[in-house]
């Protein structure tokens, strides 16, 4: 019992300086130089916004991404950086944004938690970016290859006919040259990633991300608000046809509502008993999607999960206000 209610001590503070970290990092995302902030910036070059040269992006990679901090406490706390990323450029192809993600999540992996305030703030920015990326249509490669063929030799005639007439062997070699270029180029564009290839990599980045969210104990009301909006903003990435398949939006809402399960169970020593009550009648009131939708038959629905985790909770917090346990 005691190694149990040690773990569940040890629990509660990491959720208590987690976020008290968000709080310190947190910044909105298209104001981050702009804060004044009470810590006074434990890392000021990591608010910086990224400059798209190939000093910058080393720059970049050297003195952000690859100190340690970054992981661990900054980018869980702000996506800033992966947001700017994306917004570089609006006709980037799949593939740029599938190396984004991965970029960006294999970073987040080095951290056990993330500020759901912050991502909530992510999935606003990134949501109209990922539409745009998951409509792009593919051209026929031999349709892009006549496209740039055709486009090529007319340029070469408008621009160079003098050249043509002077000197037709060099011209002629030129032009093969220049036609030579846009094929490859043309090759590089029908290699990108099909739209269902994005759709794996991204339900890869959010799974593993909502399985890292962490809410302070104290802020309980907060935290089940944040968990109703966060449900409702994975609602418009399938809405959007980010993910075609309910099956992946599922899958994306039963693990933010284990994580919400989660805090239950180690913030019975915070959480009022009318927070209980309260959590049951949204249960009851049947009109949170992130409840309603259910794919299987004969398996535990989503709101009995949660109905189940209130009732373990509330007699925990019965339990520590009688001195029975502590927190």
């Amino acid at each position: 019992m005691f190694v149990y209610i040690l773990s569940l001590s040890i629990s509660i503070c990491i959720l208590i300086s987690h976020n008290a970290n968000g709080e310190d990092f947190q910044l909105p995302i298209n104001r981050a130089v702009e804060i004044n902030h009470p810590i006074e910036f434990h890392y000021p070059h990591f608010v910086q916004p990224i400059k798209f040269s190939n000093h910058g992006l080393r720059c970049f990679i050297k003195h952000v991404y690859n100190i340690p901090d970054y992981g661990t406490d900054f980018l869980p706390n702000n996506f800033f950086h992966m947001v700017q990323f994306l917004e570089r450029r609006t006709d980037q192809t799949r593939s740029y944004y599938q190396s984004v993600f991965r970029m960006f999540g294999n970073k987040l992996k080095q951290s056990m938690y993330i500020n759901p305030y912050a991502y909530s703030e992510m999935l606003d920015e990134v949501t109209p970016l990922l539409k745009n990326a998951c409509s792009l249509q593919k051209v026929p490669v031999f349709t892009q290859l006549q496209k740039e063929i055709s486009s090529t030799m007319y340029d070469a005639m408008l621009n160079k006919f003098d050249y043509l007439k002077l000197d037709p062997d060099g011209y002629f070699k030129d032009l093969s040259q220049d036609i030579i270029s846009r094929i490859n180029s043309t090759h590089e564009l029908s290699a990108d990633a099909s739209v269902e290839e994005l759709r794996k990599s991204l339900m890869v980045f959010f799974e593993m991300t909502v399985n890292k969210l962490i809410w302070n104990p104290n802020e309980y009301e907060h935290a089940w608000r944040n968990v109703k909006l966060l449900s409702s903003q994975l609602t418009k990435l399938h809405e959007q046809d980010i993910f075609s398949d309910q099956d992946d939006l599922n899958d994306l809402f039963i693990t933010l509502l284990e994580r919400f399960c989660l805090f239950l169970d180690l913030s019975f020593g915070e959480i009022p008993l009318d927070f209980y009550t309260q959590l049951r009648h949204d249960i009851g009131a049947k009109n949170l999607f992130l409840l309603e939708l259910e794919q299987e038959q004969f398996i535990e629905t989503k709101a009995q999960r949660l109905e189940r985790a209130i009732t373990v909770a509330e007699a925990k917090t019965r339990a520590y206000h009688q001195g029975i346990i502590v927190s």
